[in-house]
């Protein structure tokens, strides 16, 4: 008899189990009302925000969405130690629509809460494409202006100051987006806001249409990671490193769309605040600085989807508001930019402008907010640039290096492929600009230390020169031009002129000799003198006098040993040496 009841509750016990699993896995999903009056969309917040909250309490980590379209009303608030997750593979499955706040970490502008080991995939997010957006022509004060997921948010004080180590705190961590749609509908600002955090995965996601700002934006982040996404459709820039950020990977990605929104609202900013018009020419992929350093942006693309010779949208909208009898030019594309940034490599991109409105496939400058960051340690390798007209395919301001002619600004093995016209004035590849910044009623020009120019391959028919110094403290706006192996149209082609110190083929110490290749820059007239000296200034060779040419070999007789260092100098002035491009030289 005991045999028999003890299979009897068996029998029970596997019945109880069979209905009860179903029941406990459909408790682990979220259930949101399908609907879209305020009522439901109410409810669906405290819904989600509640199993967000009790998630993250009992660290049982996954938060599962239904499959659907809900529409949420409030502020979605982020906690530590959850995933917040479609329930399939297939982000298209749930879509979450916001009504009028985003998803967040932060349960105010300003309170900084520290969160942890969050992940966010497989479903969509959107902002309500009803809610109030821009409008140009009828400018609107009053529209809806957050992001729409924010993981970290920095004060209105600490945008307000730019950058200051002292507020360099990372409130998140370990935090990944992965397979993710985020569509902002053109409403508000950046898609994706990252600020005070660390270790960052966005990946494989789509960021679609941002309102009047960016695809991502970073601000004081450290350790992220950017790879295999598709961003479309922004108001502003792809992605921007606004300052304070380090170790950054912007890796396969495409970026395409970008300064859709934002020029229009810019000119009249400019316009009311009485300053000179000139133009906005944010980047695809862009560091605006100061202090971002040790960033690698390899193998994305960067591209418009419009058809050939498409005027940007903002500069009809202009002239349009503003009667103008023509259409300006003032919000214009540009690839990559490198301002307030040091030791940054720009690997194997391909570019690919075809617009009237192209200003510039890569440019770098200084920033100085808090903290002067000058360009520096920066690398162009293995680019593939292609526009139809552009007004500076490269330009550079300031830049800085490390003895011994280390880490300057360096542009090899790159494609540029121009098939209209170079638009400045001396038709250059390359403008380098000096940098007039007034304290206390002095000003004071940096101009560009070091710049190396190799195996570039150019094609176009409207070049005038590979390197340009603009200068108006009339002295040298880039002081050493390293110009060797570079072509257009097949052809070797090694043209600089105005304003630049130097520029040399390369340098070689080999028997007993220090060899290299001296280039007269187009406009110059003089003979230039060169002799060694040690790190102190004491010459250790005698002077050697190179006359004008197209290219004039020089070698040195000196005995050297490894490790070694030299200074070269090289002057217009016979015998004397205090003015001259002085080069640090290390035997290896």
């Amino acid at each position: 008899m005991k045999k028999i009841i003890m299979y009897s509750t068996s029998f029970v016990l596997s019945i109880l189990i069979f209905f009860l699993i179903p029941q406990l896995v459909q408790a682990d999903i979220v259930p949101l009302k399908k609907g879209t009056t305020p009522e439901i969309a109410t409810e669906n917040g405290r819904l989600l925000q509640d199993a967000i909250n009790q998630t993250s309490i009992s660290k049982a980590k996954q938060v599962t969405l239904p499959a659907g379209l809900f529409y949420i009303n409030g502020k979605i608030i982020l906690k530590s130690h959850i995933i917040l997750t479609g329930p399939t593979s297939s982000p298209t499955a749930t879509t979450l629509t916001m009504n009028n706040a985003p998803m967040t970490t932060d349960s105010t502008p300003t309170s900084q809460e520290s969160v942890t080991d969050i992940t966010i995939q497989n479903f969509s997010l959107q902002y309500n494409p009803n809610i109030s957006k821009f409008n140009y022509l009828t400018n609107p004060t009053n529209f809806y202006q957050d992001n729409l997921l924010n993981i970290g948010m920095a004060t209105k004080a600490e945008t307000s100051a730019g950058y200051k180590a002292i507020t360099k705190k990372a409130l998140k961590t370990n935090i990944k987006i992965t397979n993710m749609i985020f569509n902002a509908n053109n409403v508000g600002s950046s898609i994706i806001n990252i600020a005070k955090a660390k270790n960052i995965i966005i990946q494989n996601n789509q960021i679609l249409n941002s309102g009047l700002q960016n695809g991502i934006s970073l601000t004081y982040t450290d350790n992220i990671t950017i790879t295999k996404n598709r961003i479309k459709n922004l108001g502003r820039t792809g992605i921007v490193a606004y300052y304070g950020n380090s170790n950054i990977n912007i890796t396969n990605n495409q970026v395409i769309d970008w300064m859709q929104r934002y020029g229009s609202y810019h000119y009249d900013a400019v316009k009311k605040s009485g300053q000179t018009l000139d133009s906005m020419q944010d980047a695809a992929i862009d560091s605006y600085g100061p202090m971002n350093q040790y960033i690698t942006v390899r193998n994305n693309q960067i591209n418009l989807s419009a058809s050939a010779n498409k005027v940007n949208p903002n500069n009809p909208l202009i002239a349009k508001k503003w009667r103008l009898k023509t259409v300006p030019r003032y919000a214009r594309y540009t690839a990559i930019r490198a301002s307030g940034a040091q030791y940054v490599l720009y690997q194997g991109n391909t570019i690919n402008i075809d617009s009237p409105d192209t200003f510039a496939f890569f440019t770098t400058n200084m920033r100085k907010s808090n903290t002067l960051t000058r360009p520096k340690a920066i690398t162009l390798i293995g680019n593939t640039f292609t526009s139809r007209n552009i007004d500076y395919p490269v330009r550079i301001f300031a830049g800085i290096s490390d003895p011994p002619n280390l880490n300057g600004i360096t542009i090899q093995s790159n494609s540029f492929r121009i098939i209209g016209k170079i638009n400045n004035y001396y038709r250059s590849l390359i403008n380098v600009r000096e940098v007039p910044i007034t304290e206390n009623r002095r000003t004071i020009y940096y101009p560009t230390a070091l710049l190396s120019v190799s195996n570039n391959k150019i094609r176009t028919t409207n070049l005038g020169s590979i390197v340009d110094g603009a200068s108006t403290s009339r002295k040298d706006a880039l002081q050493l031009l390293f110009l060797n192996n570079n072509t257009n149209n097949g052809k070797s082609y090694q043209t600089a002129k105005n304003n630049i110190g130097t520029t040399l083929k390369a340098i070689t110490y080999s028997k007993n000799a220090l060899k290299g290749t001296i280039i007269w820059n187009a406009d110059e007239t003089k003979t230039k003198y060169i002799r060694i000296t040690n790190l102190a200034g004491k010459a250790i060779t005698t002077e050697q006098k190179l006359s004008k040419g197209s290219a004039r070999n020089f070698s040195i007789p000196i005995k050297l040993i490894r490790g070694n260092q030299i200074k070269i100098q090289i002057t217009e002035l016979k015998g004397n040496y205090k003015v001259n491009t002085t080069i640090i030289y290390q035997v290896k």
